[in-house]
């Protein structure tokens, strides 16, 4: 058996970053800092870019997941709707800062915290 190691380059972006383009979804409440760090850990980042790119779904299902285990421990309470479009704006400012665009198309969810979330494509 070979082990083999695999890497691959992200950007993870800053608080900064994401105020620059979303001054309306301001990273300045101690859960949207706490959303925000879980949601641009390197991991998080790695497997939603991954879930796109393999699959066109978006990469909220990633953050979701995260989001869900998070609320289930105890270490935040359910979102408001505010607080579910600052998760959004993050996700956009993820994949854009990855080379993501995107495409103005929703993917739907029947259950879960989300009821919709953007799709992105690979930048040409």
């Amino acid at each position: 058996m070979n082990e083999i190691t695999i890497s691959k380059t992200i950007f993870q972006p800053e608080v900064e970053d994401h105020e620059k383009n979303y001054a309306k979804f301001l990273c300045n409440t101690p859960k949207k800092k706490y959303l925000f760090e879980l949601i641009t850990e390197p991991e998080s980042i790695f497997s939603a870019l991954i879930i796109v790119e393999e699959t066109g779904s978006s990469p909220i299902m990633v953050f979701e997941q995260r989001i869900s285990n998070a609320i289930s421990i105890g270490a935040i309470e359910p979102l408001d709707s505010h607080e579910k479009q600052f998760v959004g704006t993050v996700a956009c400012t993820i994949m854009e800062s990855n080379g993501w665009n995107k495409t103005n198309t929703k993917q739907r969810f029947s259950t879960g915290i989300f009821r919709s979330a953007e799709k992105y494509e690979k930048a040409a």
